[in-house]
């Protein structure tokens, strides 16, 4: 069960779709924040409520925002009702089993040209002393990764887009079946880390990496901090809408990867990802955030 701000929107839908979402407070929840950078907030919220629905515990989620921000692609009367300035998580003060932070297509910026810059490396370090366990989604795990040991990411000449498959560098992790070889996430950035400057970082350990996108899977510190270099929340449709979308604006997007059956754009999307993405949001909350 996901447990939710007081008369939020998607309840309704969810539950309607099958999914377990209230608004009333339950014992012993997990506390969880989700700080959510993408544009678009609901269809992101709503992305990780799916993915977090397979998980057996309870959680209590707690939407943020950065402070002193006003949106263009999400009402900021959503924002205000539903979301919590980073600034009030922190006067709190109080303890969090777990956060979840997504992306942002920031592609055309140094981490330091982004307004949030310096706040958000505030948040970065109170989370070290505040939450058990975060997993950082694409454009956070890159900044996460250069807050902490200075590497930057390299950028690609193009986007890429698509479900690539990812060799298991560690069968140890948890948050991979050691009986398979590789994973599947979908990956939609134009951006990577070289796996050397990665692979040097004593704290770090490549789970899992393609050959082509680079690392897309690592655990750091013990699995306080975990960075899913990729989507593996997407939706099944998401791809696809982003296709259409730069497609349609006449830019000229790469045919994504792996997506289509028979790599028709006609025919169905095939939803290969979805076993490995149940796979890392379970073990995610039953190794490192509920696990000692």
């Amino acid at each position: 069960m996901i447990i939710v701000p007081t008369n939020l929107p998607l309840i309704g839908k969810l539950n309607a779709d099958g999914y377990c979402l209230t608004d009333k407070k339950q014992p012993n929840a997990l506390k969880m924040l989700i700080l959510n950078l993408m544009p678009d907030k609901e269809d992101a919220e709503e992305e990780l409520y799916h993915a977090l629905s397979v998980v057996d515990a309870t959680i209590e989620v707690t939407l943020v925002k950065m402070s002193n921000l006003f949106y263009k692609h999400t009402p900021q009367s959503y924002m205000d009702t539903f979301y919590v300035d980073v600034a009030e998580i922190m006067e709190r003060g109080e303890q969090y089993d777990a956060m979840i932070i997504n992306g942002a297509p920031f592609e055309r910026f140094e981490y330091e040209e982004i307004v949030y810059w310096r706040q958000l490396c505030v948040f970065f370090r109170w989370a070290d002393e505040h939450v058990k366990s975060t997993l950082h989604i694409c454009w956070s795990a890159f900044a996460r990764i250069y807050y902490n040991w200075n590497i930057h990411f390299k950028r690609n000449s193009f986007q890429w887009s698509g479900v690539y498959p990812h060799t298991i560098l560690d069968k140890t992790n948890p948050l991979v079946n050691p009986q398979h070889d590789k994973i599947l996430l979908p990956v939609s950035r134009p951006w990577y880390i070289a796996h050397d400057e990665l692979a040097a970082v004593s704290e770090a350990t490549i789970v899992a990496e393609s050959p082509v996108t680079g690392p897309g899977l690592v655990v750091a510190y013990g699995g306080k901090q975990v960075y899913a270099i990729s989507h593996p929340e997407y939706a099944c449709e998401r791809i696809r809408a982003e296709f259409n979308r730069d497609r349609n604006s006449g830019k000229n997007p790469m045919f994504p990867y792996n997506y289509f059956e028979n790599n028709d754009e006609n025919c169905p999307v095939n939803y290969s990802w979805k076993t490995d993405r149940d796979w890392i949001f379970t073990h995610w909350v039953k190794e490192y955030v509920i696990g000692d």
